[in-house]
């Protein structure tokens, strides 16, 4: 009898589904994303000077670029705050960063702070006036709770912008792919609500919340 149960529990394990694991960021040569990243085609898919006008960006304040990557999105961003702003550009690679510094420069922008973050913390050393989240929540392990933790980042009445996919996502991402429904319930556990939502672009949604 004893042998049989001890069977019956083998085969159990053995076909029980798993829980699925948490979505891990996807590691790729930086030199090879960069390319990606800066790619005429992604550029034009994203409208990036649309997308930084519609973020609503005073001069002096202060924003964080998170997934910043190769800084195609800090950069204007920089521009939009002007001298007496801040951006901080965060990212989980070093490579990345070092290239958001270096272009940075190259630009003549000097309100640009490159932040190692952790693969669960941003690690901002103060609140801002919005966090953009730009084709980078997907990477996120443990994305209801990631964004539970962006509250303490925020000033008062400050925002949160997020723009992932919407249709097609790339070859590769199946992992991580995750529904428009899922993030509004992931936000309104997280105790933010949705205050301005933009549809011009073609293959993403761009919802600001607060």
């Amino acid at each position: 009898m004893t042998s049989i149960l001890l069977t019956l529990l083998t085969l159990f394990f053995t076909v029980a589904p798993q829980q699925p694991a948490a979505r891990q960021p996807e590691r790729r040569d930086a030199d090879e994303y960069i390319k990606l990243l800066e790619s005429e085609r992604r550029i034009e898919g994203l409208q990036v000077d649309r997308v930084v006008e519609a973020l609503a960006l005073k001069p002096g304040q202060k924003a964080a670029d998170l997934g910043s990557g190769s800084g195609l999105f800090t950069r204007p961003i920089g521009k939009k705050l002007g001298a007496s702003g801040t951006v901080y550009a965060i990212d989980v690679d070093p490579k990345l960063l070092a290239h958001v510094e270096k272009t940075t420069k190259a630009a003549g922008l000097t309100n640009v702070r490159p932040i190692l973050a952790a693969d669960d913390d941003p690690k901002l050393p103060e609140p801002v006036d919005l966090i953009a989240i730009i084709d980078t929540l997907h990477h996120i392990p443990n994305s209801p709770n990631y964004l539970k933790g962006l509250k303490k980042y925020l000033r008062p009445g400050g925002r949160l912008a997020i723009i992932d996919f919407s249709k097609t996502w790339p070859a590769g991402h199946e992992s991580m792919i995750y529904k428009q429904t899922d993030l509004e319930k992931w936000m309104k556990e997280a105790g933010f609500r949705l205050v301005a939502s933009h549809d011009f672009l073609d293959n993403d949604f761009f919802l600001i919340y607060q």
